[in-house]
């Protein structure tokens, strides 16, 4: 059954009753949607066999209970965490296996991730809920991931010997899945023993630490009191907000970004927003905008425009061309206060990438096609090596 807030009273407050009240069944929809005809969850249910699926009651509530099938679909918080239709099993960009952003040797242990020259990302795989678009899917989504995409606590006390060990890395960044799913206790464990990294004259050696998150569309009662004690003691330097469509940005998530600031006091972190721009759900240069506005309007620099990743369950259904993004960015470019308007980067396993706003490419940005005639995206990357990034057709032209 589908609690409400009317049904919950307080409790509804709290992030440990969202979570351990959230939906995981897609049968327990047909009833909670009563204008939606009961088969169309069919759909939904037809992936839950191989993929997870969870969604926060919080969630569930900003979606009109009485709402129709038709505008269901067209509804941007359904769109992102419900996996209508196939898992998509064919074409150069299929969800095949391939790893997204995890390069193998990169990863000391099972827990750290060392991509970029002077940061590494501590990786956990479960999440608040469970989006549709994931590009860590063979970690995340999938229920039965391989055993080294699991996070393991055994691996821990390595990990941090090896940040001990490199001299380049002062920056260690809390990534997904979702750190703030830990309890207060065990983000303290954490953020304690990466403090504890000694440079020889006894200062920390880890100047800069980071959280990227998505609490905020998922469960924004998880800002409590604790938590921002956590971040103002621990002097985390930024918390990177994943929000997608201007809905999100409710007042619940304002207060949440408020109470962050407000607790914080001097060591309140930079806040920022990565977006994965997403067919029919933020493909429209008026739609990025607003979202690009509310959150500038609240002090949040949007940060990235991420383009949606190929090798995802549904990125038939939710990719746009590279050079789709470049046309919508160049309606806002310029335009629109430059402040709040995000760099638009591709994420490859070798690393992130800035694209370039010019429709025909540049010398180190190349549109072309693969041997099947596939849009393929080349460029050279931030290594000063050749990579190619499987793209798709153009709908925006």
């Amino acid at each position: 059954m589908v609690l409400t807030r009317k049904q919950v009273g307080n409790d509804w407050d709290s992030w440990t009753w969202q979570q351990q009240n959230a939906v995981r069944d897609v049968n327990e929809l047909r009833e909670h949607f009563a204008n939606v005809p009961a088969q169309f969850f069919d759909k939904i249910n037809a992936n839950s066999s191989r993929l997870k699926f969870q969604i926060t009651p919080y969630m569930l509530e900003k979606i009109p209970a009485t709402i129709s099938q038709e505008d269901l679909e067209k509804n941007p918080w359904f769109l992102q965490f419900f996996p209508l239709g196939e898992v998509y099993t064919q074409g150069a960009d299929a969800y095949n296996g391939t790893d997204n952003w995890e390069n193998g040797p990169e990863f000391p242990t099972s827990n750290l991730h060392h991509k970029y020259t002077n940061r590494a990302l501590v990786r956990f795989r479960n999440c608040l809920s469970y989006c549709n678009f994931c590009f860590e899917a063979l970690g995340t989504l999938e229920k039965n991931p391989s055993p080294f995409k699991i996070f393991k606590w055994d691996d821990w006390q390595r990990s941090l010997e090896y940040l001990a060990q490199r001299p380049e890395i002062e920056e260690v960044i809390l990534s997904g899945g979702e750190p703030l799913l830990l309890s207060d206790s065990k983000l303290e464990q954490i953020l304690s023993d990466i403090d504890g990294i000694k440079k020889k004259d006894g200062t920390s050696k880890i100047r800069f630490k980071r959280i990227h998150t998505r609490v905020m569309t998922h469960n924004p009662y998880r800002i409590t009191d604790e938590l921002v004690r956590l971040v103002s003691q621990y002097r985390i330097n930024e918390m990177a907000l994943h929000i997608a469509h201007p809905s999100e940005v409710t007042q619940e998530v304002v207060e949440s970004i408020g109470k962050i600031r407000d607790g914080a006091g001097r060591y309140s972190p930079m806040i920022v927003a990565h977006t994965p721009l997403l067919r029919g759900i933020n493909d429209r240069a008026e739609i990025l905008w607003e979202l690009f506005g509310k959150l500038y309007e609240n002090n949040v620099k949007p940060y990235y425009l991420l383009h949606t990743m190929p090798h995802t369950p549904f990125a038939n259904q939710q990719r746009v061309s590279v050079r789709d993004g470049v046309r919508l960015m160049k309606q806002l470019k310029r335009h629109k206060s430059n402040i709040a308007i995000p760099e638009y980067v591709i994420v490859h396993y070798d690393g992130k990438q800035t694209v370039p706003l010019e429709l025909a490419g540049t010398p180190e940005f190349q549109y072309t096609q693969d041997s099947g005639g596939n849009p393929l995206v080349k460029f050279r990357n931030w290594r000063e090596k050749w990579v190619e990034y499987p793209d798709v057709r153009d709908s925006l032209s």
